[in-house]
């Protein structure tokens, strides 16, 4: 028995099989003299991958299989069947044709000239005179075997058609013939379905040499459209030799106006000091760019395809025509919550734009499997150079198609990280726990970390709707927000924190409070009050109310003064409030009346403001008396001169009047410098009391003494 080595690319294999496979249509197109390509189908042949002995039956299995280049995208023209040209060379014995096939025993030479088409017989025959020759010429398309035999002997011809697979069985009969092989495929026709045309211009040969040639993969008779994309292949090494400063990759819309992308495809690892730089020239018009654009970086590594896209938007305000990206050898140190995934590009020159401008940054599931990190945390991260740090950006992660991206509004250093958020938590505290119906509420909390950011509070009512308010932390952290529930029964509240792109989502613990209902009104006490509510009064009165509390009550003189004034006053103004309460008549009157003395008591307060900055006691001394003789001159001195001339009294006893209320004040004023100076508050509430009554007896004693003077002259 004789053993005979069936494989396909040892060189004494048995002589089997000799095909012919349609030829590759080149198609004209629309695009200028960019040039085709060639679309050839081929057809695989199963051998016996064993030793065979001599009377051995095997199988030959033909399958049909377009050749569709791996880097060519939206390949189009699916082969529908292929005229196939089978030849047996002396030794082989056909035992079982395939279905359907035509089966001829001929001279090779016979072969040659007739059986084949004119396009075929020029390469099959330079084929065999090579092989004659003793010159073997690989051809431009490897993949198909052709054994020939070396002399003008008999041979078996099958002539079938392939739209799948087909087999048929042969034998070895004969294993003294010697053989020759070489490799190759001739053409003939081919049938072709319809369908999608894509085109890519690509150019070959590194950045220093090679021309943009137009890829076209259609069938025949279908219109070709312009091409949509430039392709750059870089040639790492060839650039590194030429000892390139940058690889340029520009958008010709000049030569390819339809052009939608622009990439740069590397197969090795591009230094630092060899941007990519991108040409927009052509793709600006006055600073804007004319149509939507994308950029891209293929860098295909040993852990799969790495890309990046930069997807312009239609009338980007652009101050340069090149834009830079340049692989980062080094980075910036991360931290430890960060995990750099892809390679950092530095895109450049630093610009800032007036549309967001997308980066889409796309991985390989080898890349994430080898690194073990959680597709769902990745995200585009930038350096900040102010900060000095990393910072996420608001980013979409697709992990089916694997892709990150982000929108950004400038350039800086870029890349996709595995980014794990800092936890976050939230108190909440309520005070009061319980609350009257129209009373105030303060609701308390922090979030930890400290930061300013927004707290939605979530309150949940008795009768189980919500209400949510928006507030915002200080730097601290701490939150305050007061309301005045309008509902009665049980509340609950809880502080929620939605998380940003450092920061995890949080929620505090549910706060209770009860609101009950509101005691009934209690009765009106303070005239001024009563009369001033509602009106335009209302907010002098307030205003003159925080005097007193914040201004007159922080003397030493003026505390002791109202706790004298309080005690009269609230003696009968409650009675008068009343009956003002009960009666719009009496409180509109009481109301024009308080007039003037809102009047007074704004002037005294700014005569304290003037004085403060010296002396706060002596400021409000001066502010009551001024108050006090105001009130006096306007209410106490009219009916007082009236009663004087009803009465006839004279002059002498105004005099007199006058001079013991000056000796009075004057008394008065040192009783209450003593008083300050030994802390005794009953010698203040003596002398303020005093201080006042004295200076309000003064404007009508001393405007009755100055008419009774006129009298005398006018008599005299």
């Amino acid at each position: 028995m004789i053993l005979l080595r069936m494989k396909v690319k040892k060189a004494l294999i048995l002589s089997m099989v000799l095909v012919m496979a349609c030829p590759a249509v080149v198609f004209s197109t629309s695009s200028r003299s960019l040039g085709g390509t060639v679309f050839k189908p081929m057809v695989y042949r199963d051998l016996p991958d064993r030793v065979v002995s001599e009377g051995e039956i095997f199988t030959v299995k033909l399958t049909l299989e377009a050749w569709h280049p791996p880097t060519w995208q939206g390949v189009a023209g699916q082969v529908k069947e292929v005229k196939v040209y089978e030849l047996l060379p002396p030794g082989i014995e056909l035992i079982e044709a395939p279905s359907g096939a035509e089966v001829r025993r001929v001279k090779l030479s016979e072969a040659l000239t007739s059986v084949l088409p004119s396009e075929a017989r020029t390469e099959v025959e330079g084929f065999v005179n090579d092989v004659r020759g003793g010159v073997l010429v690989a051809p431009r398309y490897p993949h198909l075997p052709i054994y020939m035999p070396p002399g003008n002997e008999e041979v078996i011809l099958l002539v079938l058609t392939i739209d799948d697979t087909a087999e048929y069985k042969v034998k070895v009969v004969n294993v003294t013939k010697s053989v020759k092989i070489f490799m190759g495929s001739v053409v003939f026709e081919a049938e072709y379905r319809l369908g999608p045309v894509q085109l890519e211009v690509k150019r070959y040969g590194g950045p220093v040499v090679g021309d943009f040639v137009l890829h076209v993969n259609a069938p025949v008779d279908v219109e070709v459209p312009s091409p949509t994309k430039i392709e750059c292949r870089v040639n790492v090494s060839m650039a590194l030799r030429k000892r390139l400063g940058q690889i340029v990759a520009p958008a010709m819309l000049s030569y390819v106006p339809e052009v939608k992308e622009v990439a740069v495809v590397l197969r090795e690892h591009l230094p630092e000091r060899i941007p990519i730089v991108f040409n927009l020239t052509e793709a600006l018009e006055r600073g804007r760019l004319l149509k939507e654009l994308r950029l891209t970086v293929v860098n295909r590594t040993e852990r799969g395809e790495f890309k990046l896209c930069l997807e312009l938007p239609q009338g980007l305000s652009l101050t340069v025509s090149r834009l830079e990206v340049r692989v980062v050898e080094e980075p910036p140190p991360v931290e430890p919550h960060i995990r750099l995934v892809l390679q950092v590009l530095d895109l450049g020159p630093q610009l800032s734009f007036d549309k967001p401008v997308t980066l889409n940054f796309t991985y390989t599931d080898e890349l994430v499997l080898s690194l073990g990190v959680d597709e769902h945390k990745l995200c585009v991260v930038f350096y900040d150079e102010d900060a000095g740090c990393w910072r996420p950006l608001k980013s979409y992660v697709n992990v089916e198609s694997n892709y990150v991206c982000a929108n950004v509004t400038h350039f800086t250093q870029f890349t996709v990280a595995e980014y794990t958020k800092e936890t976050t938590s939230l108190s909440l505290s309520v005070s009061p726990a319980k609350v009257q119906r129209g009373s105030a509420i303060t609701i308390s909390g922090s979030i930890t970390p400290a930061m300013s950011t927004d707290i939605k509070l979530i309150f949940t009512k008795p009768d189980g709707s919500t209400m949510t308010v928006k507030v915002v932390s200080g730097g601290d952290g701490s939150f305050t927000y007061s309301f005045k529930p309008d509902v009665e029964g049980s509340w609950r509240v809880k502080a929620v924190f939605e998380g940003d792109l450092e920061h995890e989502a949080s929620s505090s613990e549910v706060a209770t409070f009860t609101v009950e209902t509101a005691a009934p009104p209690s009765k009106p006490r303070c005239v001024i009050a009563t009369a001033a509510f509602g009106s335009e009064l209302e907010g002098p009165v307030c205003f003159l109310r925080s005097f007193r509390d914040y201004k007159v009550m922080s003397t030493k003189g003026g505390s002791a003064f109202m706790e004298v004034f309080n005690a009269w006053y609230y003696a009968w103004s409650p009675y008068v409030a009343e009956a003002e309460y009960n009666n719009e008549i009496l409180r509109v009157a009481v109301r024009y009346a308080l007039y003037p003395l809102i009047g007074s008591l704004v002037v005294s307060q700014q005569v304290y403001d003037t004085l403060s900055w010296c002396n706060a006691e002596l400021a409000i001394v001066a502010a009551g008396i001024v108050a006090s003789m105001l009130i006096s001159l306007i209410y106490i001195t009219p009916p007082a001169i009236i009663l004087r001339r009803t009465s006839r009294t004279r002059g002498l006893k105004a005099k007199t009047l006058m001079k013991a209320a000056t000796l009075w004040l004057i008394a008065s004023l040192s009783l209450h410098s003593l008083g300050l100076l030994l802390g005794l508050d009953p010698i203040l509430k003596l002398s303020s009391t005093c201080i006042v009554l004295a200076s309000m007896i003064l404007p009508p004693s001393i405007l009755a003494l100055g008419s009774v003077g006129m009298k005398l002259r006018d008599r005299t």
